[in-house]
């Protein structure tokens, strides 16, 4: 009787174990086909890199449903935004490279891209997979700062194929070969070069798309675990690298890590983890879990997985880029590596009366950090953003909705925060219209001119009340017959 309940209680407890794991309840695809443009790969909450396949240069997330072929896997994306296209930049795409010999000549290549279709692909939580139609399969998980490949290879059908992999620092989404269209990407120079038999380092810099932004620069750090012989295109901006016979298997594997920065190459290397694929997908995995795990809901299947996919797409954006503010932005203090930075606002008129006000409640930490990073993008550049991307504050709409994420955030108690800095900044939205054309920085024409309100402000907002739980049920409006159940784990 005894070891029938001891078996009883471990059976519970795995169930409950089981039923614990909220990342499982998210389904990525959930608006990602036709206008929802959400981003189904993988990412860690707000991280700043977002790697996916791109299927051409029109979808704003870069992926498209089958049978749309893919041209590669870039490693930077904006997720669920309207309007013109925005990153895509350093792409890489495994595939079989035909070496053409010609006598008393090196192998000449094609350095354009290759597309190639889909047999199959998988979209779970931090894990994107695909096989083409050659046999090829890529797996995808990603670090906030790094993205994690695994290419599995089949044996080659002949000895002249070996098992590749291009890398283009050209390729970014919205390109049109019209020069200067509104809300399309213009490419303004990319550089790569081989380090050694297992490392590419590089660069792409990239301006305009839907902000109308300045030059971003994306660098990279590409490391394989495979040693790899390569050859670069004239310009220096594309390459292929060739990977060794895997022997007598029937696939070879090759392991990719891509790090990424927005200051330099030696900082990309630097976002390298030391760790192996299978265990930053725990990681993400475990990251998401925790942040999900807030919000406790009762509800059907399919009730539970679009309330905790909505939950996961809350926390895509903005993108935490601490110490990746990028040097000759406004004025420097010396400290900015020190400061909170997000980026990837986007869009500020949107958000402030959605997912800003729930982060508030559910990640105050977090969005104390967001808030500091408005208020130190003020500080460095002169205006708050309202619809900050690539590294540029971009446009506004209806005015300049940060104040609204700031007053938000002191009436609900949010310590830690400058609030005569955000005065002094809301003031400046408010009255001082930008030099140039007041749609790239923190007011426009239908500003109002001045604030009716005094101009002090205490020294520290007033507790949160004691009922801020009812008020988060109540925020959340959910469906009648749902139910819900708010944790205040505020970690």
């Amino acid at each position: 009787m005894r070891k029938s309940i001891c078996l009883f209680i471990v059976a519970i407890g795995l169930f409950s174990a089981v039923q614990a794991q909220h990342w499982q309840l998210v389904d990525p695809r959930i608006g990602s086909v036709g206008v929802g443009r959400t981003f189904p790969g993988p990412s860690m909450p707000f991280g700043m890199v977002k790697p996916g396949p791109d299927c051409g240069v029109l979808p704003n997330a870069g992926w498209a449903p089958m049978p749309a072929a893919v041209t590669g896997f870039s490693q930077t994306h904006v997720s669920g935004t309207g309007g013109g296209q925005k990153y895509g930049n350093v792409l890489v795409q495994p595939a079989f490279l035909k070496q053409r010999q010609h006598e008393g000549a090196s192998p000449t290549l094609t350095f354009d891209p290759c597309e190639q279709l889909r047999e199959r692909e998988e979209i779970l939580p931090g894990l994107y997979s695909t096989t083409y139609q050659n046999g090829i399969t890529t797996a995808i998980t990603t670090a906030g700062r790094c993205a994690f490949y695994r290419f599995s290879y089949p044996q080659p059908s002949d000895r002249t194929t070996v098992s590749s992999l291009f890398i283009d620092c050209t390729h970014f989404l919205g390109k049109d070969p019209q020069p200067n269209l509104r809300e399309r990407q213009q490419f303004v120079g990319a550089s790569l070069h081989v380090t050694d038999s297992r490392t590419v380092e590089g660069f792409t810099s990239v301006r305009g798309g839907w902000n109308n932004g300045d030059a971003y620069t994306v660098y990279f750090c590409l490391q394989s675990d495979v040693p790899f012989t390569a050859q670069t295109d004239k310009e220096g901006q594309r390459a292929w690298l060739s990977f060794g016979s895997s022997g007598e298997a029937d696939r070879q594997t090759v392991q990719v890590k891509i790090g990424i920065s927005y200051v330099s190459t030696a900082q990309a290397r630097r976002n390298i983890p030391a760790h192996d694929f299978d265990e930053q997908l725990r990681q993400l995995r475990a990251a998401w879990e925790q942040e999900l795990s807030k919000i406790e809901i009762k509800g059907t299947p399919q009730q539970r997985r679009m309330f905790y996919t909505a939950l996961y797409h809350t926390m895509l954006m903005p993108v935490d880029k601490t110490g990746e503010y990028p040097s000759g932005r406004g004025k420097e203090s010396g400290k900015d590596t020190d400061l909170p930075y997000y980026d990837d606002y986007y869009a500020i008129w949107d958000t402030y009366r959605t997912s800003s006000p729930l982060l508030t409640l559910l990640c105050p930490d977090r969005q104390t950090d967001i808030i500091n990073s408005l208020l130190n993008i003020y500080v460095r550049e002169g205006y708050m953003p309202d619809a900050r991307s690539g590294d540029c504050n971009g446009r506004t709409q209806g005015g300049s909705n940060a104040e609204v994420v700031i007053a938000d955030a002191f009436v609900k108690g949010l310590k830690g925060i400058d609030y005569r800095l955000a005065l002094e900044a809301m003031l400046k939205d408010a009255e001082v219209p930008p030099a140039d054309d007041e749609k790239r920085e923190g007011a426009d024409s239908n500003s109002i001119t001045r604030l009716a309100i005094s101009h002090t402000v205490p020294t520290e907002p007033e507790p949160v009340p004691s009922n801020m739980p009812i008020t988060i049920i109540a925020l959340l409006r959910l469906p009648v017959g749902w139910d819900a159940k708010m944790s205040m784990r505020n970690t």
